[in-house]
């Protein structure tokens, strides 16, 4: 009977040096390095941009190592790597708008669901504009509406894929601008810039920062940003708020998350870590200087900022896919 109790006894001391175990590896997160998948091909804006903010955090934090592994193949390639991670904290990835958008409308992975990811933190917003040749007629946003509104289908706007938001912002300007105009679809807006100055079109839609070098050199010019808020690097260039319609929004941005059940404290670390490092005059100057805006949310302003942006999102692809215009 004395051994039995005692066999008891030592059960319940290993049971509980291993919950110990457990709590203590949590309370000193991080133990090792953290790998940071990136949803983009390398040497990208949106690897740059985790890169950055990464070699700040290791600067703040001395021997701490985050690393990088680019998974570009589609936008949703990433972040499911991330859903299936064990919610440890030492995998955690970075989402951008087709994370969100597309990659959840059109179901290009079986199993890819945002429930199974906690996005803990955003760091930047980078707003689409639309530019123009430096010779072109075109001067200003309201002469393009014009251009479109005498000429139906003729004004040739180059922008990504079907279904990508630069699809959608062409879809949305011509419903409330009531014009008509020929879009032609690229993939990349390296593409883009060729097929702008070739004069294959008559305006692209990527983000301002794309064609720095262009708009710096003077040879493209921009007419207008799809924001609420106006560009610090490209002050000369009007937001479409400016101009009387706040509700034409396009923009991408870098959002991160971990596996869904990730404990909280290793939750709020990484959230710190992000947070220290994007607050700091170093990120927030670099940022700017390539043409992208800082945006810090966290928590559940996160997940309301992604929801938001799936509604108006979804409701003009649902409307696409009713004219035909579009099939998932």
């Amino acid at each position: 009977m004395k051994r039995k109790i005692l066999t008891f006894v030592s059960v319940l001391i290993a049971l509980s040096s291993m919950a110990f175990a457990q709590g203590s590896s949590e309370a000193t997160y991080p133990a090792k390095d953290i790998e940071v998948i990136v949803n983009a091909e390398s040497g990208g804006g949106t690897d740059a941009i985790n890169r950055k903010i990464i070699s700040i955090i290791e600067k703040q934090h001395k021997g701490q190592t985050l690393y990088v592994t680019n998974n570009g193949a589609t936008e949703a390639n990433g972040p499911y790597q991330v859903m299936i991670a064990k919610p440890d904290g030492y995998r955690i990835g970075s989402m951008t708008y087709g994370s969100v958008v597309g990659s959840v409308y059109f179901n290009l992975i079986p199993q890819y669901d945002l429930n199974k990811l906690n996005i803990f933190a955003m760091l930047t917003q980078e707003s689409d504009a639309v530019m123009v040749r430096n010779d072109s007629p075109i001067k200003t946003w309201q002469n393009l509406i014009d251009a479109a509104k005498a000429n139906p289908g003729k004004v040739r706007i180059g922008g990504a894929n079907a279904g990508s938001r630069t699809s959608l912002v062409i879809s949305q300007i011509e419903s409330i601008y009531g014009i008509d105009v020929n879009e032609v679809q690229y993939i990349g807006s390296s593409t883009q810039k060729e097929a702008l100055l070739n004069g294959e079109v008559d305006a692209i839609i990527t983000s301002l920062g794309d064609l720095n070098s262009l708009l710096a050199s003077g040879q493209v010019r921009g007419i207008v940003e799809f924001s609420m808020v106006q560009n610090k690097a490209y002050p000369t260039v009007p937001t479409i708020a400016s101009l009387g319609h706040p509700e034409i929004q396009c923009a991408s941005f870098i959002l991160m998350c971990a596996p869904k059940d990730t404990p909280q404290n290793v939750i709020d670390t990484l959230t710190a870590y992000y947070k220290e490092a994007a607050e700091t005059k170093e990120f927030q100057d670099w940022v700017v200087s390539i043409g992208v805006s800082p945006v810090w949310k966290s928590g559940a302003a996160v997940q309301e900022y992604v929801n938001t942006v799936q509604i108006t999102a979804f409701k003009l692809l649902d409307d696409m896919v009713a004219k035909g215009l579009l099939k998932r």
